[in-house]
Parts: structure tokens; sequence; C-alpha cells
């Protein structure tokens, strides 16, 4: 079933149990609590207990505010009116401005009722539509498969692009980037909805990523810039070696020695002998800092996991 298929089915069945037992309590305007309902379920837990919060604190600003002028000048729809220009501003305010409807609604049941105990008649309806949206809420299909296909995705299409780098074929790094916000995006989701559980480490392996595919588009910029030489060759064939250890193993580490290795043999070469050479060198060696940096975005990736 379709995530829109799961959120309206809960809806309905949410806005029906809450308007059975706000009958069932004897409340008047039975039908408000099945709209907050309505109202409240959001796409995750997390969103959903936020808005419940939220919605909550305005509820009882509102109704505290107007309850008090009511009392002061009477059930008029001027002092209506009163109330909302100061319950309005002040929920803006207190940043609990999702609530501003549902709680002017209620305050109108009290106004039209003329009397105190449709305050607490408010109360209940909020309680009743509140909860049971929470309730229905609780169960949230999960993703995890998902985000395992799409993190084994990403590491292919990293090697992809780095195989064109290495065949001096053009790289978009359009693919690889859709593949990294859509698996963010998941992620997260998955996240919002496990309250209690550890953070989840597939948004720092796939944030690792995303981190790598910067370093990777500034070395593909600057190997472009360079004409095929024996030093270029160095460069493209540690990048073989880098394609073949992209995984979830930690193959940073062993391949960060041999990249100081080549660092250093780069050294012991003669100096250029022109200017374009020496502006190539140049490029090829600020490369090995990006290639460090690719590499270290995996290594601190491996600590991190290490210390939880």
């Amino acid at each position: 079933m379709k995530p829109w298929m799961y959120q309206a089915l809960k809806m309905v069945v949410g806005t029906l149990f809450a308007i059975e037992i706000a009958a069932l309590l004897n409340l008047d305007y039975s039908v408000t609590a099945g709209v907050i309902v309505l109202l409240s379920i959001q796409s995750t837990k997390i969103k959903s207990i936020q808005l419940a919060l939220r919605r909550s604190i305005a509820t009882f600003l509102g109704l505290g505010l107007s309850v008090v002028l009511f009392l002061l000048f009477g059930y008029e729809l001027y002092i209506f009116i009163l109330a909302l220009l100061l319950f309005i501003p002040l929920a803006y305010m207190a940043k609990v401005e999702d609530g501003i409807v549902v709680t002017t609604v209620l305050i109108s049941h009290v106004l039209l009722g003329k009397d105190l105990s449709y305050a607490l008649n408010a109360i209940y309806l909020l309680a009743i539509g509140v909860i049971v949206a929470l309730l229905v809420n609780i169960y949230m299909p999960s993703y995890k498969r998902k985000i395992i296909k799409e993190i084994d995705d990403i590491d292919q299409s990293l090697r992809d692009e780095i195989k064109k780098m290495i065949d001096l074929d053009d790289s978009g790094f359009s693919q690889l980037e859709a593949l990294i916000d859509k698996a963010l995006s998941r992620i997260q989701f998955e996240s919002d909805n496990h309250l209690f559980s550890p953070k989840d480490l597939n948004i720092e392996y796939v944030s690792m990523r995303k981190e790598q595919l910067r370093y990777l588009k500034e070395i593909h910029t600057d190997l472009k810039k360079v004409q095929l030489s024996a030093y270029k060759k160095i460069v493209i064939d540690f990048l073989c070696d880098i394609r073949s250890g992209i995984g979830k193993d930690n193959m940073a580490k062993p391949l960060l020695i041999n990249l100081e290795h080549i660092r250093q043999d780069f050294k012991t070469k003669a100096l250029p002998a022109t200017r374009s050479e020496f502006e190539e060198r140049a490029i090829l060696y600020h490369i090995l800092f990006d290639i460090e940096g690719f590499l270290m975005a995996k290594i601190k990736y491996h600590e991190l996991i290490d210390t939880k």
C-alpha cells in the first residue's frame, strides 16, 4: 500500500473513532474532535507529537484569554473578535500558529454556548482529537530495505563516476547527487518514526558520501585541466585503487598511506622545466590534497561509528 493510502485510511478511521468517543461522552460539537484528528495526523510520529504540543499550547492560550474577556465583557461577537485580535499575534510570537484555526473554532463554541462549561467541553474535544491522532499514527511503514538498496546504489554510482574519470570521460554527477538526496530524505523520514531508537548511522554514511562527492567534483574539474602525462597516470592509477575500495569496509586507511607515498614520490621528481609543466604539477599536487580529503571523510565516518 502506498504511503498516501495509509495516511488517508488513518485519517478516516481516526476521525470516526474521535467523533464516536466524543459522542459517547455526551460532548457538544463532537464532530470537532474528528476534525482535530484530521488536522493532526502528520507524515511522521515526531511531526505529529510536535504539532499536538503546539496545538495544545495554542488552545490553552486562546481559551484562557477568551474566557477572561467573556467573563469581563459578556458573550458578544465583538468580544470574540477582540479575543482573536489578541490571541493570533500571541500565537505567532509563541510559534504555535498551527493551532490558530482549531483554537478559533473551540473559542466559537464558548461564544455560541454563552457558558464557561463549553471551555471545558473544548478541552475535552482537543484531548480526544490529539490523543486519537497520536494513537492511529503509531504504525508507520518501514523503509529499511529501500534504504539499504539506495545506499548500495549510491556506492555503485560512486564507482561508476570514478570509472568515468579514469577513462577520461565526462562526469555529470547528477544521478549520484539525486541518489544521495533521496536517501538522506528517506533516512530522515525513517528516523522521525522511531522516537526512542538511537540515531540512525545510515544518515552518517550517506552524509559522508555527500562530502566525498564534493571532493570528487573538485578532482574531476582539476583532472580536465591536465594533459595526459606520467604524473597524471599515477593519479589515475591511484583512482583505480580508490574505486576498488568503495564500500562499507574501511579501506581508506591503507589507501591514505599509499597516497602519502605518492606525495613523497612527487617531491623526489625533477623540477618542471617549463611554466606549463609547473602549473600542471601544481594542479596534480592539489588533486592529491582533494584525494586526501576524500579518504579522510571515510576514515572519520568509521571513527564516528566505532564510538557509538
